[in-house]
């Protein structure tokens, strides 16, 4: 199939995540790790410092006192938000137009994919059985897979818009039409960029929780941030399509329906906290 052999080869060809990122992502999976170790690397590369230093200094995190140093930026955020950070810096220079592609809808993306962030990072903190900075990072990365067919596969998206108009779901309208869906373009990136399996799992099956191997509670955490921040859009706009709720996704981490829509809430002040934040990535 053209279509499956131009995604992975664009996949292939798509710039490579930062030398200094990569070493952050892998120093970050250590359990011995600490934010001195991260501070050294990062402070290597001026531009991703500085990156950093902007976002700790966002109103998202609120500190009363202006961050002046990274090490003063380790000492109050820890080894997880660090590690974050640097990936959120890194992540957005992906949702930048280049050449053809819809700008407005690449920031949609990048608003999307950090709403998804928060929305996951947020139900994680509330559940306190998942890591709410893994959950974080793999609500960020989970429609990675979107930006490479929103770049490359220009035709093939409007196939997939007729048939989604026409009734299909998203997920099988691009199935049909590429011969895999966004989620498991996303999940090859990450493996090119050799982020931990349970990330590249997260991403996989964000859709389909119930299959995740690595981490099934947390693939649900990603698929229910998701969830929220569709119905957040929604009500912006109704022609927001939603994914099909994956309902053993809220059984397995004991939520009630009805709750989603309270933390709907507490995710639009979030991102209002976050506004400044999504703007300096």
């Amino acid at each position: 199939m053209r279509a499956l052999d131009e995604i992975l080869s664009e996949i292939k060809s798509l710039e490579p995540l930062p030398q200094v990122a990569a070493r952050v992502m892998e120093l970050g999976g250590r359990e011995e790790v600490i934010p001195r170790d991260l501070i050294a690397v990062i402070e290597t590369d001026a531009a991703m410092t500085a990156k950093v230093l902007k976002l700790a200094n966002s109103a998202y995190y609120g500190f009363r006192r202006e961050i002046a140093s990274m090490s003063e930026a380790g000492t109050l955020l820890g080894v997880s938000a660090l590690v974050n950070l640097v990936l959120t810096s890194c992540a957005a220079r992906y949702f930048r137009a280049r050449g053809q592609v819809d700008e407005p809808a690449l920031q949609r993306m990048w608003e999307e994919s950090v709403s998804n962030a928060l929305a996951a990072s947020l139900l994680a903190r509330l559940s306190g059985t998942v890591d709410r900075n893994r959950a974080y990072t793999a609500g960020l990365l989970q429609n990675i897979g979107q930006v490479v067919l929103e770049r490359h596969m220009r035709r093939e998206e409007s196939e997939i818009t007729k048939l989604v108009d026409g009734g299909t779901a998203r997920i099988e309208a691009e199935r049909l039409v590429l011969g895999l869906d966004h989620a498991e373009v996303g999940a090859r990136l990450c493996e090119r960029w050799s982020f931990p399996d349970v990330l590249v799992d997260a991403v996989r099956f964000h859709h389909e929780p119930e299959r995740a191997t690595c981490d099934p509670v947390l693939a649900c955490f990603v698929h229910l941030g998701e969830q929220v921040t569709l119905e957040a859009a929604r009500e912006a706009d109704p022609r927001v399509r939603a994914y099909a709720l994956e309902n053993r996704a809220l059984s397995r981490i004991g939520f009630e329906h009805d709750a989603l829509s309270g933390i709907r809430d507490a995710l639009v002040r979030e991102i209002e906290k976050a506004r400044e934040f999504v703007e300096a990535a």
